[in-house]
Formats: C-alpha cells, sequence, structure tokens
C-alpha cells in the first residue's frame, strides 16, 4: 500500500510514502501522517492510498499514524486541489494557510546518548562535559533541556560538538502543541447531596466563621447560575484561597479540573425577532425563485436597504434544515459588529473565526464545525478552509471587496471565487451581496450566469444622501476666506439654518499643502452644525501616518526608503518615517541629502494629521482615528465600533476601515477629503475602485429615518465618476465601464494572469523576464503584456518585472497557458543563472 502525502511546502507535485504493514488498517484518506523528506519530519496528510509502486523512486515508509478520524472531510481535499490547479500553486501551499498551525505538528529536536561512547569525558570541555553527565544519567535530552543546563539559548555549538565526538546523535521527533484549556470547578461532597445531612452540617457548625460563610456562598452560586468555578467563588465571596482549602480538607467541597472552552457560546436558540418590509420580503421571495433554478444568486441593494436581514431570514430556512451556513466578509473589522447581531438571533448556533483568534481557539472552533455542533460561522476570507460536514449556505457580503483576495503568500485565491466552487460541491447556495458589485459579479448576474435579487429602497423612510462636490482648486487658505452663498441642501433644518458658510480657523503648521485644505469651508460648516445638532460625523481619508512625504523646500529632494522605491511617510505618533511597503523605520531627516537645507515641507496628509487638526478646530468633540495602526489587537475594531454607536465618539476619522459595511445610525454628514487619490493610479479597475469607495462611504450617511449630506473634495472635477457616485447610478456606470472593458480586452471579457518577477538584481531579473516572455510570444503572442517595470520598480530590496496575459475566456486555451507557465517557470529556475529569481504567478490579479 502506498498514500500520495500532502506536505506543508511548496512542492511541484505531492511524494508519495509506503504504507507498512502495521499501519494499513489505521490510516485513512484525510487523516495526518508523520512523514520524512531530507531528515525532516513533518505531519503530512494522506491525499489519496493506492497500490501503484512509484517507478522512479523507491518511496520511503510513513513513520506513524497520528489520527484515529480524518482531521478534513473529502470535500476539503477538493477544494485545495481546486485552488493548486486554478491559482497555480502547490497543495502543500493550500495545505499550510488552510490548517491551524497546531495541526502543523512542530519538529522537537531531542538529543540521545551513544552507548559507544563510554563514560569517559575526559576529552570534552566545561559545557560539554555537563550535558555529557546528564545524558548518561537520562539517556534523552531536549533542546529546552540543554538550554536550562547551560543557563543559556545559543546551546548549538556545544550540540554540534557532542555529535562530531560522537558522545550523542540527533533524533527528530513530532510534537503535539495543542493543549486543551482547563479550569477549577467546586463541587459539593455527594456525602451532602442530602439535604438532612446539609442541615445538619450547617446547625452543627462550630467555629471557622469565614468558612461557614464561604459555603453558603458555594450554595447559593449553584442554586442561582450553576456550575460554579474556582475563580468565581472567591471573587464572589471575598474569600480567601486557605479558607477555601480548609473547605477542601474537611472533605465538604471537592476541586475538580475540567476541559472548558476558550470561547463563550451563548445558549443554542433561533428568534427571529423582526419582520421584513414590503421589499424585504419580496427580494427575499425572489432570491428563494432563484435559488430553485441557480446556485449563485446576487442581491444588489442600495446601502442601508437592510441586506442583512434578508441574508439573516435566508439563514434561517438553512439552520431550520439542519444544515450550516458560512458567512463571509472582507475585513475583520466587520465582524464586531455584525456578530452582535447575528448572536441576538441564532445565540449559540454561530461562532466567529479569524486571524485575530489564536491557535488554540482556532483549533477549537475548527473541531466544533467538523462535528457538526456549531452551525453559522462568521469569518474573513480563511473561514472558507473550515470542515464543513453539511454545508447548506455561503453568503459573501461586500462580494466586491478587494480583501477577499489573497496576495502574499500564495495560495493567492479569491475566497469569493472559490466560496462558489467549494458551496457546488455540497449543493449549497451561494448569496452574494453589495451595493456595489464588482463589475465581473454584476456582468455574471446580468448575463444570466447568476441570479439576480435588486432591493432599491432604504430600509424605513430614510433617503440616499445628497451628495456634493467642493472643487479644491477654487479654495486658497488665506488669512481672510471670502464667504461665499452655499447652496441650499433640501434636508435636516440644522444643516440649512446658516446660510454663509464662515471660513474655518486660520490652520496650525502644516495643516496646509500650497493651498489644498484638509477642512474646505462647506464641509466645515457642515461638520460644525452637524456637531451642534448632537449628530456624528465620519472623515475618509485613504492615507494613515501624518504626512505621506515631504520635500526639500530648495531643491525639492524627497527622502526615499532605503529598499524600496516609495517616498517615506512620517508618523508623528512614534516621530519617525515609516516605509509602508517594507516596514522599515527611520530617523526624522532634517537636513537634505541634496543641498544640505534644513528647510522642508510635509505634502498632503494622512489621518494622523486629521486627527490632529480636527482636535485643534473642534476642541470641544471627541474625534477618533480607526486605521491599521490605531486598532491593533484582538478587541480593538470591536472597542471603537461600540464607542462609536454609544455617541462616545462624535468625530471618526478613517482609512478604508470606515467604508465597508459598517452600520452606524446616527451619522448625518460624510467627507471625503481627498478623492483625487482614488481617482488617479495606474489600475484598469480603477474607475470601479473608485465609484465603489465613494459611494460605500457615502453610504454611512443618513441610515435611519434621517437626511445625510456627503461632501467629496476633489481637484479634478470633471471625472465621470463623480456624476455616477453623485447620482447613485450604478446601472450607468456600469454601462459605461463594461464598454471600456470590452475595447480594451479586460475582464469579465478575458481572464487575467499576471506574472511577477522578483531579485535583488535588477539585470538579471529582466533577462528572466526577458527570456518568459519570448517563450510565451509564440502561443500567445496577441494576448501578451510587458514584460515592464511595475509602478514601485523595488521592494524589500528586490527589483521587480511584471507581464500580463489576458486570455480569451476558453477553458482550453486558459488551462495550456497554465500548463506553459509552469513549464517555462520550471525552466527559468533550472537555469544556474536564474535559480535564485522567485517567479509569482497571479490568477484574476486584483
Amino acid at each position: 500500500m502506498y498514500a500520495e502525502v500532502i506536505i506543508p511546502l511548496a512542492l511541484p507535485r505531492n511524494y508519495t510514502w509506503s504504507v507498512p504493514e502495521q499501519w494499513r488498517e489505521a490510516v485513512r484518506e484525510g487523516c495526518r501522517v508523520e512523514v520524512e523528506l531530507r531528515n525532516k519530519k513533518y505531519a503530512g496528510i494522506v491525499k489519496r492510498l493506492h497500490t501503484d509502486k512509484p517507478a522512479s523512486f523507491e518511496p520511503k515508509a510513513i513513520g506513524n499514524v497520528l489520527d484515529t478520524e480524518p482531521v478534513i472531510h473529502p470535500a476539503q481535499g477538493k477544494l485545495w486541489e481546486w485552488i493548486s490547479n486554478y491559482y497555480l500553486c502547490s497543495e502543500g501551499e493550500v495545505m499550510a494557510a488552510a490548517l491551524p498551525a497546531h495541526f502543523k505538528l512542530s519538529s522537537e529536536t531531542i538529543l540521545v546518548f551513544n552507548e559507544e561512547a563510554g563514560e569517559d569525558f575526559g576529552h570534552l570541555d566545561n559545557d560539554e562535559f555537563v550535558v555529557a553527565e546528564a545524558l548518561l544519567i537520562k539517556k534523552e535530552l531536549k533542546l529546552t533541556d540543554v538550554q536550562q543546563l547551560l543557563d543559556s539559548s545559543h546551546v548549538y555549538p556545544v550540540i554540534k560538538r557532542l555529535i562530531e565526538k560522537k558522545v550523542c546523535f540527533v533524533w527528530e521527533s513530532l510534537k503535539e502543541s495543542y493543549s486543551p484549556k482547563k479550569e477549577n470547578y467546586v463541587v459539593l461532597n455527594p456525602e451532602y447531596d442530602n439535604e438532612d445531612k446539609l442541615g445538619e452540617l450547617l446547625n452543627n457548625w462550630g467555629r471557622a466563621p469565614k468558612q461557614m460563610e464561604l459555603l453558603l456562598a458555594y450554595l447559593h452560586l449553584v442554586k442561582t447560575g450553576g456550575d460554579v468555578t474556582r475563580a468565581g467563588l472567591l471573587k464572589k465571596a471575598g474569600a480567601s484561597d486557605s479558607q477555601l482549602k480548609g473547605l477542601v480538607d474537611k472533605g465538604i467541597l471537592r476541586i475538580e479540573q475540567r476541559v472548558v472552552d476558550r470561547i463563550h457560546y451563548l445558549p443554542k436558540d433561533i428568534r427571529i425577532d423582526f419582520q421584513l418590509t414590503a421589499a424585504q420580503q419580496r427580494a427575499f421571495e425572489e432570491v428563494n425563485a432563484v435559488f430553485e433554478q441557480k446556485s449563485v444568486c446576487l442581491l444588489h441593494g442600495v446601502t442601508s436597504s437592510g441586506k442583512t436581514q434578508v441574508y439573516i431570514r435566508q439563514m434561517e430556512q438553512v439552520i431550520r434544515r439542519g444544515q450550516q451556513v458560512l458567512y463571509l466578509l472582507p475585513e475583520i473589522a466587520l465582524t464586531a459588529q455584525i456578530i452582535r447581531r447575528l448572536k441576538q438571533h441564532f445565540g449559540g448556533f454561530i461562532g466567529i473565526y479569524h486571524s485575530k483568534f489564536n491557535q488554540n481557539e482556532r483549533l477549537e472552533i475548527w473541531n466544533k464545525i467538523r462535528t457538526g455542533e456549531l452551525k453559522i460561522i462568521l469569518g474573513a476570507r480563511s473561514a472558507l478552509f473550515l470542515p464543513f460536514s453539511d454545508l447548506g449556505l455561503v453568503v459573501a457580503d461586500e462580494e466586491h471587496d478587494p480583501s477577499y483576495k489573497q496576495q502574499d503568500p500564495a495560495p493567492r485565491y479569491h475566497a469569493r471565487d472559490a466560496a462558489i466552487y467549494y458551496a457546488s460541491l455540497f449543493g449549497a447556495k451561494v448569496l452574494l451581496g453589495s451595493a456595489t458589485p464588482s463589475v465581473e459579479t454584476y456582468y455574471n448576474a446580468t448575463t444570466g450566469k447568476y441570479g439576480l435579487v435588486e432591493l432599491m429602497e432604504r430600509y424605513g423612510t430614510g433617503q440616499l444622501p445628497e451628495i456634493r462636490i467642493v472643487d479644491t482648486k477654487a479654495l486658497r487658505w488665506v488669512k481672510k476666506v471670502e464667504k461665499k452663498q452655499e447652496e441650499p441642501f433640501a434636508g435636516a433644518s440644522w444643516l440649512t439654518d446658516v446660510e454663509e458658510p464662515p471660513a474655518p480657523p486660520e490652520p496650525a503648521t502644516g495643516a496646509r499643502d500650497n493651498g489644498k485644505p484638509i477642512l474646505s469651508p462647506a464641509l466645515y460648516n457642515a461638520i460644525e452644525r452637524t456637531l451642534a445638532a448632537g449628530k456624528q460625523v465620519i472623515l475618509f481619508q485613504n492615507r494613515r501616518g501624518y504626512s505621506p512625504y515631504q520635500v526639500c523646500e530648495v531643491c525639492g529632494w524627497i527622502p526615499q526608503c532605503r529598499y524600496c522605491d516609495v517616498s517615506l511617510n512620517f508618523h508623528k505618533l512614534t516621530n519617525k518615517l515609516h516605509c509602508h511597503y517594507c516596514g522599515t523605520v527611520y530617523p526624522p531627516v532634517n537636513t537634505c541629502a541634496a543641498c544640505g537645507n534644513h528647510r522642508f515641507v510635509q505634502r498632503n496628509f494622512g489621518t494622523e494629521r486629521i486627527e490632529e487638526y480636527l482636535d485643534e478646530v473642534f476642541p470641544k468633540a471627541k474625534v477618533a482615528r480607526m486605521d491599521i495602526d490605531s486598532v491593533r489587537g484582538k478587541t480593538a475594531h470591536d472597542t471603537l465600533i461600540q464607542q462609536f454607536e454609544q455617541g462616545k465618539v462624535d468625530i471618526l476619522v478613517g482609512t478604508q476601515m470606515v467604508v465597508k459595511g459598517l452600520d452606524f445610525e446616527n451619522v448625518s454628514v460624510v467627507g471625503i477629503l481627498d478623492a483625487d487619490s482614488l481617482l488617479h493610479f495606474a489600475d484598469f479597475r480603477v474607475n470601479e475602485r473608485a465609484f465603489q469607495l465613494m459611494e460605500q462611504v457615502s453610504g454611512r450617511a443618513g441610515r435611519k429615518d434621517a437626511d445625510g449630506l456627503v461632501l467629496i473634495q476633489v481637484a479634478d472635477t470633471a471625472n465621470p465618476v463623480l456624476g455616477y457616485v453623485q447620482a447613485h447610478d450604478y446601472g450607468l456606470f456600469f454601462r459605461h465601464e463594461i464598454a471600456a472593458r470590452q475595447q480594451f480586452g479586460y475582464p469579465p471579457f478575458t481572464r487575467v494572469i499576471r506574472v511577477t518577477f522578483r531579485h535583488r538584481d535588477k539585470e538579471v531579473v529582466q533577462s528572466a523576464a526577458q527570456f518568459f516572455a519570448n517563450n510565451l510570444k509564440k502561443d500567445f503572442g496577441p494576448w501578451l503584456v510587458g514584460p515592464a517595470e511595475p509602478v514601485i520598480a523595488r521592494i524589500r530590496n528586490q527589483y521587480l518585472m511584471e507581464l500580463l496575459l489576458k486570455l480569451p475566456k476558453d477553458g482550453h486555451t486558459i488551462a495550456f497557458a497554465k500548463q506553459v507557465i509552469q513549464q517555462q517557470m520550471a525552466m527559468v529556475q533550472n537555469a544556474r543563472h536564474w535559480r535564485s529569481v522567485v517567479i509569482i504567478p497571479d490568477v484574476d490579479m486584483i
């Protein structure tokens, strides 16, 4: 018997090991086995058992079977294989991304005493002698034991010398790193379960009144709350360990250690306590009708139309059938708010899974999903790899979001597309939801591949917010700003009761950029009136840090990263210059490296700078910032969101985190501070991304029976995307965009594969990319673009080259192209002078 085994390495194909006689009964497909490759041990997953001996080599035997039951289901194995084939990566890379770390056992080094070495250690130095003596007594030592013996973490030279002198040899073993969480519970001795016995004990109590109080507190907690933990009892009773120990020593109470969940779950209950509106009910019924005919349905609903309530009703149907639901969200930030809503309706049936959980917590959730104990999982893209036993529905909320696409490392999969394939393995349905669907998804829905249901009115009496364009070219910061009559806004009276917008206060040093303001007079005025009315404000700027770059006033020199071709961002919190690509941090630059001048100007503004400026001009308002720098940690997102929901924050400044599907009832004004940064970058999706971001951030305003106002500060006022956003007209945007995509041969009319080359030597990477491209021209010449340098041509001291394949949507051509790409990768990396060139294929690049 032979086993094809997946190990968590980027191997071109899976290796085969033989199955010894003693393991043939135990081994099963989907179980983990211990295997050895090049003297290292790995825990691999058995993909296939067969009897075909490899013709080209003699397979090694597997060392052990680690599981009695498979840790992955057959559908997961098929998903891994599909991702590997579709996204041009290895199954080992998929396994490394998919399994919790505790399933990928660590290799632990053990030193074993060599009995032939004898007991004469006179030729050893002091450290060697100490270790040898311990080995003589114990016969085996772990690496950590040696470190403790020598009181040092640098023990490898000592071990190396002992191995060379043949005192010991090294043996690698695999160890399980997962340990269940245990907690101490207090229980009453069964002897006192009898009320008469317990009454007799209490009535005849002598000394130790504190112990008596502790016992009474225990009896009260048992009666009111069930099981009693040791820590909970001591806290509630205000007692000490010694008092509890006295009751244990007397045989009245006992301490039991029990395995407990790391994550607290509510009681399992389904409570749907809302009624769908007429529009939502119609959408719900139309989705059901689509699912009669198709497996995938797009729910296109404007912002604040109540798509989540339609999802909940769909999920209820599936749960009542006993099946499972996967609810995907693009960002961890979104899970905090939605999980609270879903727990109200589904209680302990629902769990949450994402990368902020530690490895022990992830493993426990994994097992609860595998056994079917959890029925709904809410998570980011990594939740796709969970071992569902009976998946009935996948919900991909905000399906347009580029965060669904994994970038680095491999596998570079798109969670939305992979979820559609995964659902097909179960015969499950997929519900995609968005106010601004991706062009590809909307095209599939309008051409009949997917079903399409539209929900085009907001929940309740709320209307889509009015959007005003503020031309920043016409604004100049001077000491006296000319007052201009504002256009009347037919909304809430508190937004229209001032006819002329006053000028914002003179900004502090550095709060302007050659006349480009942080807040225009119109936006400043709207914020002031909003705060006076007790409402909230969201300001969006897609740049973090204090200043994206600083420039010498004399010669124009800009500080650059030493390892990347990008300027450095100044972060005031750390008072350092940061590279946002490689993470390198530099001290502030005070002297120009080119001309020696000391005068620098900070250009543009990031979220840190905006927060500081708002604190100056609105000193009574509570300002908070939501970006990757300010919301680190497992609960940081949730804490900030709850503070904003509860009105403890008046103005929220943020990057894309504030755009994505968050629901705040009291927000009436939204400001997009620099829309030009969204409209101008080199990507065929630039118009789509800009429309989605601006429409989504504007959707945060006026969500609860109130009018909202959105102000977009922009210099390129003639850009057509602004007109689509101002009209909230996705259909018009789509018609213009799809025509351009067809004209220039971009998705959804083609399948795009980008191949990136990386190397520390510029000439080497250019020659490798050119060789690769020349070999592709024969078969794919009309569809080949490049090679060329990307916009940022060096990252982490690696020079980059890219080429693009825009292939026709023909299955045979695409499969042939993938095969040729893999062959060419092998050819390039087998050439001695290109061996160290890293080649990264990215299918359906975002």
